[in-house]
């Protein structure tokens, strides 16, 4: 089974396993995996309730639910862990992603009378011993490091492997010393340890210590530990803030440049609508913050994911601005889709109004006589289209590195194809060399476009008479995509024609939907890892460069 990327959009086996997920937050993790395509091993310790979960899963998840199979699994016994490590092996040989998930609280008392908002002393409701503390460490810190140690040998079959363990919040502390010493001899207090729930809170210390190590032991697998916030769940009797599926949830971030209208503007809503958070860019502050409040009211309680940031892409300074804007707010970046672009061109409103564009489906227009093409209009549009993107790259791949599923998503055109300059023989050999195209290459075409446009010597030359800076900078973003996609090939960077929609940049010409156009793009910046990287595609098809 192949799980190397390919150019191909053929179909990619995954697979997972997740600890302790016969309810909760690992249920709710096996439900949003199994969603995703992903083959998920849910586990528990008892066999009856294991099985239960799987045949209520497969209710909740419809078609998914094929996707999900049970293994009896106790973290505290090896034999158990030797077991599930040989299923795996036989049954599957090799594995994506360990979410360990598996905990135990040591709490004895009844929450009957818990709700949501309730002050409550839990030094009053739970009970904490000796014994229970030792089985917490064992079960929370030590059950994972059994699992990581019979299970990533499996992990290191896979070309994407990951280790998720779920933390918590309590498990930042600065020491880890002697706990269940202290413990025993009862002092826990004067040694400074944490009163309350003692052993999970050092238990998730050890474990996001643990995570520490590993990832350092094994750079090629991404290990990270993870508090999924405050969940409903048994652990605190039902006391969290957040359902199930919320805590099972893995933030996700994103860019998208020009978007407080047309198809950026659908973008931001579309993958708002996924979860993800979104920064809506535009240059002018004003109609970026009305553009978020329309956002906010279209999309309801996914308009929560939206924030609104300034970004004028041919400014260096605003970009710079944005990316300490990501670096400190989110830490990251998931998804970076180069949505901005002009026309290079001015359009003649009342010719436009007298052809009666965008009132009829279908207008025959020369549009020789309603656009006008300039020097300084093209090279605008070339700073903008081209190097607004490359700009927005070279800024942000820093923070895109940092995700363990990084998308750039240039929104092109079917003008950006070859063929549309293919009179021009050498500009079109330079371009279809993959293999030895450079970003310096590129510059020097565009140099060059430029210089015979200022001459009068468009035509001559070989360059394309209508949209001629729109189409040369749309050629010039594929390009860059290509080498980009070359030099990352850890991110999965792709163009794409979004097709012929209504937008201002056409006077609203198009036959798509500002909806339908952004459903390329947004099909793109959420593709699972494995998927094709460097292509260019036409809405949902692979298409020629």
């Amino acid at each position: 089974i192949s799980h190397n990327k390919s150019t191909n959009s053929s179909l990619f086996f995954r697979y997972a396993v997740v600890t302790g997920s016969n309810k909760g937050i690992g249920f709710g993790i096996c439900k949003q995996l199994a969603s995703n395509g992903i083959t998920v091993v849910l586990t528990a310790r008892d066999e009856k309730r294991g099985l239960e979960a799987v045949e209520k899963l497969k209710k909740e998840t419809g078609p998914n639910g094929d996707h999900i199979v049970f293994h009896q699994l106790d973290v505290a016994d090896p034999a158990s862990i030797a077991s599930l490590a040989d299923f795996i092996k036989i049954q599957i040989y090799f594995m994506v992603m360990l979410l360990l998930r598996r905990t135990f609280f040591f709490m004895e008392g009844l929450y009957q009378s818990m709700q949501e908002g309730v002050q409550v002393d839990w030094s009053k409701i739970l009970t904490e011993t000796c014994d229970l503390a030792k089985e917490c460490i064992n079960i929370n810190y030590y059950g994972a490091k059994r699992m990581c140690e019979a299970l990533i040998a499996l992990l290191q079959l896979s070309d994407s492997p990951r280790i998720v363990n779920v933390s918590s919040a309590t498990g930042k502390l600065k020491i880890l010393s002697e706990f269940l010493k202290d413990f025993k001899e009862g002092a826990l207090e004067t040694k400074g340890w944490p009163r309350f729930v003692s052993a999970y809170t050092v238990s998730k210390v050890a474990l996001n210590a643990y995570t520490r190590i590993l990832a350092k032991k094994y750079p090629n697998v991404h290990i990270n530990c993870v508090c999924p916030g405050f969940v409903k769940t048994d652990i605190n009797g039902n006391a969290g803030i957040l359902t199930i599926d919320e805590g099972a949830e893995t933030c996700r971030y994103a860019v998208v440049t020009g978007s407080n209208k047309g198809i950026g503007f659908g973008i931001c809503k579309q993958l708002a609508s996924n979860g993800i958070t979104v920064v809506l860019t535009a240059r002018d502050e004003k109609r970026g913050l009305e553009a978020v409040e329309k956002l906010k009211k279209e999309t309801g309680p996914n308009g929560d994911h939206i924030v609104f940031h300034q970004l004028d892409v041919a400014d260096p300074a605003s970009i710079a601005s944005l990316a300490d804007f990501i670096k400190t707010q989110f830490g990251k970046l998931d998804i970076l889709v180069n949505n901005a672009g002009i026309s290079g061109s001015i359009a003649d409103e009342d010719a436009i109004r007298a052809a009666g564009v965008g009132k009829v489906e279908v207008v025959q227009v020369d549009w020789s006589e309603i656009l006008t093409q300039t020097y300084d209009l093209a090279k605008e549009c070339i700073n903008i289209n081209y190097y607004g993107v490359k700009r927005i790259c070279e800024a942000l791949i820093p923070l895109l590195q940092l995700s363990d599923s990084p998308r750039i998503v240039n929104v092109s055109s079917s003008l950006g194809q070859l063929k549309f300059i293919s009179s021009n023989e050498w500009a079109t050999g330079v371009l279809s060399d993959a293999d030895n195209l450079t970003e310096e290459k590129v510059d020097e075409i565009l140099t060059e476009f430029l210089k015979d446009y200022v001459e009068g010597a468009l035509e001559t030359k070989g360059w394309p008479n209508f949209y001629s800076a729109y189409t040369v900078s749309k050629v010039a973003v594929n390009a860059y995509t290509r080498i980009l996609a070359k030099k990352y090939p850890n991110v999965y960077i792709n163009c794409v024609c979004p097709g012929f929609v209504k937008t201002d940049l056409n006077q609203n010409a198009g036959n798509l939907t500002m909806d339908e156009g952004a459903e390329s793009p947004v099909r793109l910046a959420l593709m699972p890892n494995g998927g094709p990287s460097g292509l260019f595609f036409s809405r949902k098809e692979e298409s020629p460069f």
